[in-house]
C-alpha cells in the first residue's frame, strides 16, 4: 500500500483586512502519495503558490488541517516548522539564491550542513551533471546551471518531500527541459515526493498527478502517466 506524504483537510487561507478580504484557498482538501511527482497547475491568481507555500509550512493556514507524514504541521510553532523543514523537505525556487562567494560545492555543503545523514555533495552535483564544476562561482554559470546547484543543494539533505516553485520560470525551454529531466531522474532514482507547482500544462505531462486550480480551488486531480522530460512538446 502507498503511504500518504501529504494531506489537507478543509484548508482555507485568506489575506488583507475584515473589510476587503482575498480569499487564496477555499477548503481545500487534497492527498499526495510518497514517492509521486505531483504538479499543481493553474493561471496567476489561482493560488497554487498559496498552496504550496501552506502545505510546505512557509506560511500559516487560517482553518483546516494539513500533516505531512504524520505531523500535524498546522499545530506547529514557527520554531517547530522552521526545524521540521530543514530536516524533512527540500525547496527549489525561480530565483537560484546561491552565494555568490561560495564556490558550487561549497554552496550545496551549507545544505548537507543543516542534517545529520547527508548525501554526499560530489555525489550529488555529479547526479545533476555539474561533476566538472566543483570549484567554479555562481557568476561563472549559466541560468540552468545555477539551477543545478540550487536542485543539488536542495537534494543534498535527502528531503522527504521537494517543493518546487516555477523551478524553470527563469529559463530558456530547452535550459527547462534540461532542468525537469534531473528533477524527473531524482523522483526515480531517491523516491523523493516532488510538488512542482507550474502555469505551463507541458510541464504538467511529467507528474504522475495533476492537480488543476482556479480561484483558490481544486478543480481536478486527474492521474498521469509520465512523458520523459525531453519528449515533451512545450507548446501544447
Amino acid at each position: 500500500m502507498i503511504s500518504v506524504a501529504i494531506e489537507l483537510k478543509k484548508v482555507r487561507k485568506t489575506y488583507g483586512t475584515e473589510a476587503v478580504q482575498t480569499v487564496a484557498l477555499d477548503d481545500v482538501d487534497l492527498t499526495i502519495d510518497n514517492g509521486k511527482f505531483v504538479v499543481v497547475l493553474g493561471p496567476s491568481g489561482s493560488g497554487k503558490s498559496t498552496l504550496l507555500n501552506v502545505m510546505s509550512g512557509l506560511d500559516h493556514l487560517d482553518e483546516g488541517k494539513i500533516t505531512i507524514d504524520d505531523y500535524a504541521i498546522d499545530s506547529m510553532s514557527d520554531k517547530a516548522l522552521t526545524q521540521f523543514r530543514r530536516e524533512h523537505l527540500g525547496f527549489i525556487f525561480q530565483q537560484y539564491n546561491l552565494l555568490q562567494t561560495l564556490t558550487v560545492k561549497e554552496n550545496v555543503e551549507i545544505g548537507a550542513r543543516l542534517v545529520e545523514d547527508a548525501l554526499d555533495s560530489e555525489k550529488v552535483l555529479d547526479d545533476v551533471g555539474l561533476s566538472d564544476h566543483l570549484n567554479k562561482y555562481p557568476f561563472q554559470l549559466s541560468g540552468g546551471e545555477q539551477q543545478r546547484v540550487s536542485i543539488a543543494r536542495a537534494l543534498v539533505k535527502r528531503p522527504k518531500i521537494l517543493f518546487c516553485d516555477e523551478p524553470t520560470g527563469a529559463v530558456d525551454e530547452e535550459t527547462a527541459k534540461s532542468v525537469l529531466e534531473i528533477l524527473q531522474n531524482l523522483n526515480k532514482k531517491y523516491e523523493t515526493t516532488i510538488v512542482l507547482i507550474t502555469h505551463n500544462a507541458s510541464i504538467a505531462k511529467l507528474a504522475h498527478s495533476i492537480v488543476k486550480m482556479n480561484s483558490g480551488k481544486i478543480v481536478g486531480v486527474e492521474t498521469n502517466k509520465p512523458q520523459e522530460a525531453r519528449k515533451i512538446s512545450w507548446n501544447d
